[in-house]
């Protein structure tokens, strides 16, 4: 038996609690455990983000991310698939902060 929903046309799920900003940036990420590893920020959110790594990581694995202007930040993986990841912040960050530190780096 196949367990769904059928969604109309044009219908747009709203999964999220706020929209995610595109962003580049490459930071140090940790699995609980484990040593660092690079990561590339995809996108970003106040509770989430999206990111690519080389990493092995699992649905329900804990990560530290280590986020200019915001020090790190505590995340469960929520999915991984074809080397990107997608996590959710134990505790909001803001964002804001994230993006004045990359732009003050980009300056220097």
């Amino acid at each position: 038996m196949i367990n769904g929903r059928i969604r109309a046309a044009g219908e747009v799920e709203l999964r999220r609690k706020e929209q995610r900003i595109e962003i580049e940036a490459e930071v140090p990420l940790r699995e609980l455990g484990r040593g660092a590893v690079d990561a590339r920020l995809i996108n970003l959110s106040s509770h989430g983000f999206m990111a690519e790594t080389e990493a092995l990581l699992e649905p329900g694995s804990r990560v530290w991310l280590t986020l200019p202007g915001v020090a790190r930040a505590n995340a469960l993986v929520v999915w991984a698939k074809n080397g990107r990841i997608g996590g959710e912040f134990a505790a909001p960050i803001d964002p804001l902060k994230v993006f004045q530190e990359l732009g003050k780096q980009a300056v220097a």
